[in-house]
């Protein structure tokens, strides 16, 4: 009989320690001259860059295409990061010389090496003197908690949690993208919406009001016809979309998308919780809420804030203050020790 494999489990996701909610930069002398600081935030639909005159207290924006090496390629990813880049300077009326420093937030820059390899493909940024590529989950955990110890959620078109302690330990849980993962998210309700309807044209489960509204948005004369399109044209984005639909046919008062929403929380509060343990968050702090999934109404809402406040009372639900391209940049400004000098919670730097 074979014995259990000991478990040997590392962060997915370690934060630089001059990020960590303990290094502040009171203490600290700015590392490098500047009067800009540049936060970026990529993924597979956009990328935006904001950049922050220190100075005036003036945050100036710009979007440009999707960014994750992954499912982009290193060379489009590293073509977008660059517009997005000097679309913000340019709006910023400044230049690469007058940054300070930059955090780079991008999807599936996990590894040192794959952060390194982008950076490479950066030579607008060279010399990379206080700038960092890092994971984009980083990003959403400064904008929900300004870089506070707590836990970013993140549920739009997919899913993924990364809790931060005071002490830096870190802890990543899903992020897996939808064939292994996405618990939770967009992609997961539309998703289940559908197999609520194909399993009701099997005879196996109960008329659900998705059935009506699955024909309606997708175009459909029949049930049986969105074989065609889940096995032919819909991608994720396009089955994620359908769970808006689930919401609302919840919020009518439908049974089994209401048990689909309360599952998806219940799953995605699965994730938190383990994130909270893995980290050893206690007491009261914060999780922050990112994505639209989050505005699916109470049955999804209340099954993931109830889930977590059974074993976490002091979980403090709240929403992101600033945007995750701003929450780069509050990045940057821990790196370069100007942090303080920052009112994070007042205008421009605040969104709704």
């Amino acid at each position: 009989m074979h014995s259990p494999p000991r478990e040997n489990l590392s962060p997915l996701i370690i934060l630089p320690p001059a990020l960590r909610p303990s290094s502040r930069g009171e203490a600290r002398r700015p590392t490098r001259p500047g009067t800009h600081l540049l936060g970026v935030d990529g993924g597979g639909t956009k990328t935006t860059a904001a950049v922050l005159d220190v100075e005036r207290l003036a945050l100036s924006t710009f979007t440009a295409g999707p960014s994750n090496p992954d499912v982009n390629g290193i060379e489009a990813a590293a073509a977008s990061i660059t517009d997005a880049i000097l679309g913000a300077l340019d709006a910023a009326g400044a230049g690469v010389g007058d940054l300070a420093g930059a955090v780079l937030a991008i999807a599936s820059a996990d590894s040192e090496e794959n952060q390194a390899g982008l950076l490479a493909k950066l030579p607008v940024l060279a010399p990379a003197e206080n700038t960092l590529v890092l994971n984009d989950t980083v990003a959403a955990w400064a904008a929900g908690t300004l870089g506070e110890p707590g836990v970013a959620v993140i549920s739009g078109t997919g899913s993924n949690t990364l809790g931060v302690a005071a002490d830096g330990r870190t802890w990543r849980c899903g992020g897996w993208g939808h064939l292994l993962g996405d618990e939770g998210s967009g992609y997961w309700i539309g998703l289940e919406g559908l197999r609520a309807a194909v399993t009701y044209r099997d005879g196996r489960a109960p008329w659900s009001a998705v059935v009506p509204r699955l024909l309606a948005f997708y175009g459909l004369s029949l049930i049986e016809d969105i074989d065609d399109l889940i096995y032919g044209t819909l991608d994720k984005s396009g089955i994620a979309a359908f769970a808006t639909e689930v919401a609302a046919a919840a919020a009518a008062g439908d049974d089994v998308a209401r048990r689909i929403l309360a599952d998806s929380g219940r799953l995605l509060a699965e994730q938190t919780l383990t994130v909270i343990r893995r980290t050893g968050l206690t007491g009261d702090f914060p999780v922050s809420m990112v994505g639209g999934a989050f505005r699916s109404g109470p049955a999804f809402l209340d099954s993931f804030t109830g889930h977590v406040t059974a074993e976490s009372p002091g979980a403090r639900f709240v929403w992101p203050r600033i945007s995750p391209a701003t929450g780069a940049v509050l990045l940057a400004a821990r790196l370069t020790a100007t942090e303080h000098l920052i009112d994070w919670t007042a205008p421009p730097l605040t969104t709704d």
